[in-house]
């Protein structure tokens, strides 16, 4: 799939000397962006190779590529979220003659629409970072008695328990969609401030 455009957020001529700097890294934290949904997509296009591998991969591969490939998934997605929050949190603030310029209902919203899309990021990502104490007790996480195991439970769905209780998440291209989509419309809340910038002129 094609992916989005970062807007070009670079300190201008009339950008105060003290957030010239913070502007900047602003901007390499929206390419952050960009980054993690590259990386997921990454991480399909393996775990789908992992389903259907070339004849020259041996099965046995094939199998721990389709794992990486979930893992992969699943810590870029955490990773995606905590880098939303850290933007509008931490980045922006430090750019005040820029905050005025995005709009932040935007931002909001793109952050509480990634959490509808995906409930159990937060959890999947901790039974998943500790998979093997997780299984070694699974009075803590196994929901109704069962084992504490990460399986794929159904055909492109990565199931990991919990605290009790079945956390998932679809290998996908729908839920590539969703993430591209969430990151766009946060991007985009940007625009307005990338284009005055580029109005006044930017710094070299």
């Amino acid at each position: 799939m094609e992916l989005f455009k970062v807007p070009l957020l670079w300190p201008s001529i009339a950008t105060p000397q003290n957030e010239v700097a913070s502007i900047r890294n602003l901007y390499a934290h929206l390419w952050g962006l960009y980054y993690s949904v590259e990386a997921w997509q990454a991480g399909l296009l393996l775990y789908q190779t992992a389903n259907d591998p070339p004849v020259s991969v041996p099965l046995s591969i094939a199998r721990r590529w389709r794992w990486i490939g979930c893992n992969e998934c699943i810590l870029e997605l955490y990773h995606l979220r905590c880098r939303l929050e850290k933007i509008q949190s931490v980045q922006l603030r430090k750019c005040p003659s820029v905050r005025t310029l995005v709009d932040v209902s935007t931002l909001r919203a793109a952050r509480k629409r990634l959490d509808e899309y995906f409930p159990d990021i937060e959890y999947l990502r901790h039974a998943t970072a500790h998979k093997g104490e997780n299984e070694a007790h699974p009075e803590e996480h196994a929901p109704d008695g069962q084992y504490a195991l990460t399986r794929l439970q159904e055909p492109d769905k990565y199931t990991a328990p919990y605290r009790g209780r079945l956390c998932t998440l679809d290998i996908t291209y729908d839920s590539l969609q969703r993430i591209a989509e969430v990151v766009s419309d946060f991007l985009r809340a940007f625009n307005g401030a990338a284009a005055e910038l580029e109005r006044q002129g930017h710094l070299e």
